[in-house]
């Protein structure tokens, strides 16, 4: 290896640097953070596929990529409670993805990544409990047998306090030798000797007039990968290419509903998404996701398979007429071999039946067991927000055990929001989502020695703190593999 690599090496198209990060979010940007913290003077980069700051804040909508990913930038609830990374849930997990840290060990990283926000200009007020409004919906929601899942005792970042800290931490960044490479993705990485070699292609935004440069290859001596939740794939497939081990979870699958908007508003009025969940028989755990409020369903492509989507509208004043949200069985392991066996397949097959679309079908179809109709369709009550979904059948593309925790649950729901049992409520399939867990050390260092996996996209968080949390981790990680290879160098 040059003896150089330490510094930003040129040898024609050659770039060298201590510590690439793939992902401009809170992890990425807390990775980078720790590691200048721990090792002043490293030469970072880091890589994004969207916008830079000042061109989020101009967007007319704010998509999830760019500086400061989707939880720094559009969300803003930093939850202080105990928690584990990787996340954990009521059903069993792959042995080897273990908690790397919980605990006492966990608050204390939580609170100094609130020390930081606040430091950074984020001073939003503290609140130790759901207000009244939310305390009453979980309340009501226990009642029914049904958990509601808060993040309290939390501060919530108004959008000044996000975008504050977000222009304060890369003015942080920046004097200490972070760089950002905005618009860029990762076309190819491998591994090449001691380094990561890294190809990559501009990602033009649609009012660029002409793309940006590229340099035609990086290398890296450490490497993050912490693309988000909306890189979960890319992930995968990135770090089996470099040697990491992967671990897959099993699928999370289930079905969209579509409702009358008023049924939905006891609750989007207090919360806009509204997590609500049931554990049931057979190990696993039946939830809502991604809630829309006066949203629309959309056909979306990930892992293969065109799936139902939502797509909300956050300002009340123009919201639709419908209401949706995804009703998904997450199974265990044991469960995924057991009762809940072929959930996996429900996508694939239902592509299959109907290629390049959607299928929609009435809710009063489903329990008789009987495909929709185009007739039955047009004389529904809930008209289809997807004008291209098809009607058809969903019942028969699922385990049985999915359609009886499914009418359990629905039950419980509409003890909540009466009404959202009613026969022309419309469900469309599939909806899916899928995970991969990554082994690594305490300081997220996966199987492949200098290769570094953090955040939501690596499944090992849900929300702000979680994920700074891991991007600190990765940043101490980082340092030590730095200072261990120069220890090594120099003998």
């Amino acid at each position: 290896m040059n003896s150089a690599i330490g510094a930003w090496s040129h040898d024609g198209e050659r770039r060298v640097y201590d510590s690439v990060i793939v992902g401009a979010g809170v992890s990425g940007l807390l990775a980078a953070y720790e590691l200048l913290r721990l090792r002043p003077g490293a030469r970072v980069l880091l890589i994004d596929a969207g916008l830079p700051l000042e061109r989020r804040r101009k967007q007319a909508t704010s998509p999830t990529g760019g500086y400061g990913g989707a939880g720094l930038f559009l969300g803003g609830r930093l939850y202080l409670g105990a928690a584990t990374l990787p996340v954990t849930a009521p059903v069993t997990a792959p042995v080897e993805l273990r908690p790397v840290i919980s605990g006492e060990a966990y608050l204390r990283r939580a609170n100094e990544v609130d020390g930081l926000l606040q430091d950074l200009g984020a001073q939003a007020k503290w609140q130790p409990q759901p207000p009244e409004p939310l305390a009453q919906a979980i309340a009501r929601a226990a009642l029914v047998g049904i958990e509601y899942v808060t993040s309290y005792p939390s501060r919530l970042l108004s959008l000044e306090d996000k975008q504050v800290a977000l222009g304060a931490l890369r003015a942080r960044l920046e004097p200490q030798g972070a760089r950002f490479l905005m618009q860029e993705e990762v076309a190819e990485v491998a591994r090449e000797g001691a380094a990561y070699a890294l190809a990559l292609r501009a990602v033009p935004a649609a009012d660029d007039v002409t793309p940006p440069a590229v340099p035609a290859r990086l290398f890296a001596r450490t490497l993050l990968l912490a693309p988000g939740r909306y890189g979960t794939e890319w992930l995968r497939q990135a770090a089996l290419a470099l040697g990491a081990e992967v671990a897959a979870l099993p699928t999370t699958f289930g079905v969209r509903l579509e409702v009358h908007a008023a049924v939905y508003d006891s609750l989007t009025d207090v919360n806009p998404d509204p997590r609500l969940q049931m554990t049931v028989a057979g190990d696993a755990l039946l939830k809502t996701y991604a809630t829309c409020p006066g949203g629309v369903v959309a056909p979306t492509t990930r892992y293969g398979a065109l799936v139902a989507s939502g797509i909300p509208q956050l300002a009340r004043e123009r919201r639709g007429a419908t209401t949706t949200v995804a009703i998904l069985a997450q199974p265990g392991v044991e469960g995924a071999r057991g009762a809940w066996r072929g959930g996996e397949d429900c996508a694939r097959l239902l592509n299959m039946r109907a290629p390049g679309r959607l299928i929609v079908q009435r809710l009063g179809d489903a329990r008789r067991q009987q495909a929709t109709t185009m007739q039955a369709l047009a004389a529904n009550s809930v008209q289809p927000s997807d004008p291209t979904a098809q009607p058809d059948a969903l019942h028969d593309a699922y385990p049985d055990a999915f359609w009886a925790a499914f009418e359990q649950f629905l039950q419980r729901l509409d003890q909540l929001m009466p009404g959202v049992t009613h026969d022309d409520t419309l469900l469309y399939g599939p909806a899916e989502e899928r995970f991969w867990g990554f082994p690594t050390d305490d300081l997220l260092q996966t199987t492949a020695p200098g290769l570094f996996v953090a955040g939501d996209g690596a499944g090992q968080s849900q929300g702000i703190i979680q994920a700074s949390v891991a991007g600190l981790l990765a940043g101490e990680g980082m340092a030590r593999a730095l200072a261990s290879e120069t220890t090594h160098r120099a003998q």
